[in-house]
């Protein structure tokens, strides 16, 4: 079936990937550690070799496939992620045309097939093909690293980040930063390092540090959230 989303190289995009029946596949953090690890090694036009590293060999050294990775070109630039238990959330720039198509086909197949071995089971893992928006300005850029940062609370917590009924930041922040399937450390900790993003700077150089972009997501979730921006959000 063809995508009605058209990619264009240097524009930024929403992806989101939900599981079948919204199983909750990635509630397992060995499943979502994997999927995480499918982000970093599909993001390359190596990701073929690695992946095949590590499934023929009986003790493979996950660096080492990173290292055959990373011999590839970049299919994409992954600004952000959250992964949450039945689905995950990307913000991705177009590096070259089907950059994103080609990285969530592979990041997709190869979680699939870890855990359908796993279980010993057949069949697909998501829903169709994978859900897309074009990211058309830079407000919309900004919210939406906000509004993946902060989507794991619906399960760390609840919901009320979403309406505004934040009471207590302070646990809420330490919830999501003790959480470590997302990217938001690198964007709170000045020295952190993430190897799975990259392009990162398009969000973060708009703040003069990383406080600044504290306090912005902390209003987005407390002070000034109005339900009717999340809609822009949801593609689901």
């Amino acid at each position: 079936m063809m995508r009605k989303e058209k990619f264009v190289p240097g524009e930024y995009y929403h992806v989101y990937t939900r599981t079948i029946l919204k199983s909750p596949e990635f509630k397992n953090y060995g499943n979502a550690n994997r999927l995480a690890q499918a982000f970093l090694l599909g993001n390359s036009t190596m990701s073929s070799q690695a992946f095949n590293y590590l499934r023929n060999n009986r003790n493979p050294i996950f660096e080492k496939a990173v290292e055959i990775a990373r011999q590839g070109k970049r299919l994409t630039d992954i600004v952000c992620y959250s992964i949450m238990p039945d689905h995950y959330h990307l913000l991705l720039r177009e590096k070259s045309e089907s950059g994103i198509t080609d990285f969530i086909r592979r990041c997709n197949t190869s979680i699939a097939k870890y855990i359908n071995t796993k279980f010993n089971r057949a069949g697909p893992l998501f829903e169709g093909n994978f859900k897309s928006k074009h990211i058309s300005s830079n407000e919309y850029l900004l919210h939406l690293s906000v509004y993946i940062h902060l989507n794991p609370l619906d399960f760390l917590s609840n919901k009320e980040w979403r309406y505004n009924k934040l009471k207590n930041w302070p646990l809420e922040k330490q919830k999501l930063l003790n959480y470590p399937l997302t990217s938001l450390m690198a964007f709170l900790k000045k020295d952190y390092s993430n190897q799975i993003i990259s392009g990162e700077k398009i969000i973060t150089g708009q703040f003069k540090n990383c406080e600044e972009y504290e306090k912005y997501l902390k209003d987005w979730a407390v002070n000034t959230l109005e339900l009717e921006k999340t809609k822009d959000f949801i593609i689901d």
